[in-house]
C-alpha cells in the first residue's frame, strides 16, 4: 500500500507539504509505521548523561535498542475527495483517516558466530518495550526485495589499506543479483574533506563504478605519484590532515540518509579509528539508533605478529581480535548492523554477504502502544527457543497518537488487546 511521508507536522495535506510516496510490500492490512523524527532532537538529547554499560556488550540472545516518540502526530492523512456539485454535498463525503499505527523493526539474527543461519522458527521471537512484559509481534517476515538506501562510506586516511585497490569493481559487481534497481546508493570517501560523488542513484553496476572510481581518485593519484617518487628515491610528500575524520564523515552521511525512504543503511569500509572528530562516536550511535540506519562496517583482517623465531608478519582472520573499547563495533551492533573483515582476495565475497544478511533480515511488527508518552524509549528483542543466536536490531522513530486519531469519529481504532504494554524503565545513554 502507498503512505504520504510528510516532513511538516503542522499541514496534513500531501499536496502542500513536504511529502513523497514510498511503497512497502507488506500484505497486512495497516500502513507501516515509518515517521521520521526531527532532526533536532539529537541536539536536544546531548545534557543527558548516563550509564554506557547498558547499551555496550556483545549482543546475544537479547538486544536492547532505543526509539524515540515524537511529540505530536507525524502522520500525514491521505484524502481522496471528488468535486460536488453543492455544498450541501460536500458537507455529507466522509473523509478516510489513514494513521500509521504499526510499527516495523529489521532484527538481524546470525549464529553464535556471526554467521548467516538457516530462517529460524519466527514464533520464537519476543518483543519489549521499556522493560514491560513479553509479548509476540503482530506479523513477521523475511525482508527479501524491501528497497534499501545504501550510503557507503569509502576511508582513504589509511592509504595503505589492502581493501583500496579492488573496490571499486567489488561494489560494482553487487547489482543487479545483490544489489537491485529499486535500491538506491550514495558514495562517499573520507580524503583530505569529504568527497560525496553520488547521491541517491539507483543502484547499477555503470552507476557504482563511477561513483566509487572518482571517490577515489585523490587516493589513486597519490598512490600513482608516491610510486613515481619512489622509483626516482624521492620521498613523498606528506599526507593532507583529514579535513572530517571517521565520526564527522559518518555523521554527514547520516545526515543525507535520514532525508531517504527504504531501509537506510550505512556501510564504512574504514578500519574504525577516528583522528579527532568534533562529534563523538555515541552521537552518531544515538543517530543512527533514532534515525532507523543500520550500520556495517568493512574492516581489513587484522595483521598479528606470530610468536616464531622470525619477525614475519602474517594475517590473523579472526572477528574476535578488538581492543578493550571498540567505538566502531559499538556503533555497529546497538544501530542493528556488525562489522565485517575482509582481504584484497575476499572483498567481493565479503561485500555480497553483506547484502545477504540485509535481504535476510527479520522484519517484526506490532501495533503502538496507547499509553505511549513523547520521549525516547527502549524496544528489546529476544529469541526464547535459543541462547546462542546474535541478535541486532535496528532502531525506531514512530510518532505518537494525537487527540485527533484518538478521538476523531471518522477514525478506526484498533483493537487494545492486541496492543503491547509499555514498562517504566528509564533510557540511560552512554557517557
Amino acid at each position: 500500500m502507498v503512505v504520504w511521508e510528510c516532513r511538516s507536522h503542522h499541514n496534513p495535506d500531501p499536496q502542500k507539504s513536504s511529502c513523497q510516496s514510498l511503497l512497502f510490500p507488506s500484505k497486512i492490512a495497516a500502513v507501516e509505521w515509518y515517521a521520521g523524527v526531527e532532526r533536532t532532537m539529537s541536539d536536544k538529547l546531548h545534557p543527558m548523561r548516563s550509564n554506557r554499560s547498558r547499551l555496550q556488550g556483545m549482543h546475544r540472545a537479547t538486544v536492547t535498542l532505543l526509539f524515540a516518540l515524537g511529540a505530536s502526530s507525524a502522520n500525514a492523512q491521505p484524502q481522496t475527495e471528488a468535486t460536488p456539485p453543492t455544498a450541501s454535498a460536500a458537507a455529507e463525503t466522509p473523509t478516510l483517516h489513514i494513521y500509521t499505527n504499526l510499527k516495523q523493526v529489521p532484527v538481524l539474527v546470525l549464529s553464535h558466530d556471526y554467521r548467516r543461519m538457516k530462517p529460524v522458527d519466527t514464533s520464537g521471537f519476543r518483543l519489549s518495550l521499556d522493560s514491560g512484559p513479553r509479548f509476540r509481534p503482530t506479523y513477521i517476515r523475511r525482508e527479501g526485495d524491501d528497497p534499501i538506501s545504501l550510503g557507503i562510506l569509502i576511508d582513504e586516511s589509511n592509504p595503505q589499506s589492502e581493501l583500496l585497490p579492488t573496490l571499486a569493481e567489488a561494489i560494482a559487481a553487487l547489482p543487479p543479483d545483490f544489489l537491485h534497481p529499486q535500491d538506491h546508493v550514495s558514495v562517499y570517501a573520507v580524503d583530505c574533506s569529504l568527497i560525496r560523488t553520488t547521491y541517491d542513484a539507483s543502484a547499477s553496476p555503470a552507476v557504482l563504478l563511477d561513483g566509487v572510481q572518482r571517490a577515489m581518485e585523490p587516493w589513486s593519484f597519490r598512490q600513482t605519484q608516491n610510486e613515481e617518487l619512489k622509483k626516482q628515491k624521492k620521498a613523498p610528500p606528506p599526507p593532507c590532515k583529514i579535513g572530517l575524520p571517521l565520526w564527522d564523515s559518518m555523521t554527514e552521511v547520516l545526515l543525507d540518509l535520514d532525508q531517504q525512504p527504504g531501509r537506510r543503511v550505512l556501510l564504512a569500509i574504514t578500519n574504525g579509528e577516528d583522528t579527532g572528530s568534533k562529534a563523538l562516536w555515541k552521537d552518531v550511535m544515538l543517530h543512527a539508533q533514532l534515525h532507523s540506519v543500520s550500520v556495517f562496517g568493512l574492516l581489513q583482517n587484522p595483521v598479528i605478529q606470530k610468536p616464531l623465531e622470525t619477525s614475519e608478519m602474517a594475517p590473523f582472520h579472526s572477528f574476535f581480535v578488538k581492543t578493550s573499547e571498540d567505538k566502531f563495533e559499538q556503533i555497529c551492533v546497538n544501530s542493528g548492523g556488525i562489522p565485517l573483515q575482509a582481504s584484497e582476495h575476499t572483498t567481493i565475497f565479503r561485500l555480497k554477504e553483506f547484502t545477504q544478511m540485509l535481504r535476510e533480515r527479520y522484519i517484526l511488527e506490532f501495533p503502538r502502544a496507547p499509553n505511549e508518552e513523547a520521549g525516547m524509549h527502549t524496544l528489546a528483542v529476544s529469541y526464547r527457543k535459543k541462547s546462542n543466536f546474535y541478535i541486532a536490531a535496528t532502531g525506531i522513530s514512530v510518532p505518537i497518537a494525537s487527540d485527533d486519531e484518538k478521538k476523531g469519529t471518522n477514525t478506526i481504532q484498533g483493537d487494545p488487546s492486541r496492543a503491547p504494554t509499555e514498562g517504566g524503565r528509564k533510557v540511560l545513554l552512554p557517557k
